[in-house]
This record gives C-alpha cells, structure tokens and sequence, in this order.
C-alpha cells in the first residue's frame, strides 16, 4: 500500500543512516596509533630502525655510529690503524661492506683475515660492481700484502670465490 504523503516515507539515505547508528550492526574498529603508525611509510621505517637498535645491542648505539665514522674519515690518514683498533677491541669486526673494504688496508694481519673472511660471507649478496672490485682488492692483496699469511688467506678466497 502506498503511502499518501512522500514526506512520512524515509529516504534511503535516511535508512541506511539510521542502519549505520544501530547498537546491534557492527562498528568499525578504531585504529590504534601503532597500526596507524605502521600504515605510514616514513613512520614505520622509523620504527623499524629503533627496534634493530633494540635488538643490535652495543652495535646499536651512537657511540658505535661514531667508532664507525671515524674508521671511514681517518682512512688513509696515520689514525687509521688505532681507529681501527679501538673499534674492533670494542666491537669486533663490522658487518657492512664497506666498512669490510677500509679494514683490508689495516696493518694487523689477524684484522685483515677476518674482514676477509666476512667479506667473503658477504659476496653472494653483492652485484657484479661490488663483487668485481672485491676480487680486484683481493688479487693486489694477494701479490703485494707483507704478511704471508694475509697472501695466503687472499690466494684462497680467491680460489674458493672462482671455483
């Protein structure tokens, strides 16, 4: 049955109006500020930056970030080697590539060793320029190095990478 008169008839948009203030349908959750945050690009790289800091330990502090600039600015100068030194007694041995690089220029043969020991852990993971210019270290490393045993150590990385 019709109604008389169209002003007593709801519109739709009235309906579903009213639907959407009904206590039994349901409600749209309200985000937290975290799953707001993580949504946001910027923010949640940022959040996840801190949590690696959490979870780096000694190597997630600004101390280490300063030892860490100070090995790539005293590069080439007569510091390098103490720089070097300090951080690895604090530290040990650094986890990124370029830094890996600096050390192979150290004077202490057990340092040398073992960056390339990382280095060549690291490898696989790198693109052709890098992994180029790391054999290239590697061969002048093994021909003009004074330790025998840095030579040594070079020869096989170099035999293990080419095989």
């Amino acid at each position: 049955m019709p109604y008389d008169d169209e002003k007593e008839r709801p519109s739709w948009r009235e309906i579903d109006r009213l639907r959407d203030r009904s206590p039994h349908t349901r409600r749209r959750r309200e985000e937290t500020q975290v799953e707001r945050a993580l949504k946001n690009k910027w923010l949640k790289e940022r959040y996840l930056k801190e949590v690696e800091k959490l979870f780096a330990g000694k190597k997630g502090t600004r101390e280490h970030e300063k030892a860490l600039e100070k090995i790539h600015k005293s590069y080439g100068t007569n510091r390098f080697n103490k720089a070097v030194k300090d951080y690895v007694k604090e530290y040990g041995l650094p986890e990124d590539w370029g830094t890996l690089i600096l050390l192979l220029d150290h004077r202490d043969e057990e340092i040398v060793c073992g960056a390339l020991r990382a280095l060549k852990e690291l490898y696989p993971g790198k693109g052709p320029v890098e992994q180029q210019g790391f054999m290239s270290k590697v061969r002048v490393l093994s021909m003009t190095a004074k330790s025998e045993k840095v030579q040594e150590e070079a020869l096989a990385v170099l035999d293990e990478l080419q095989a």
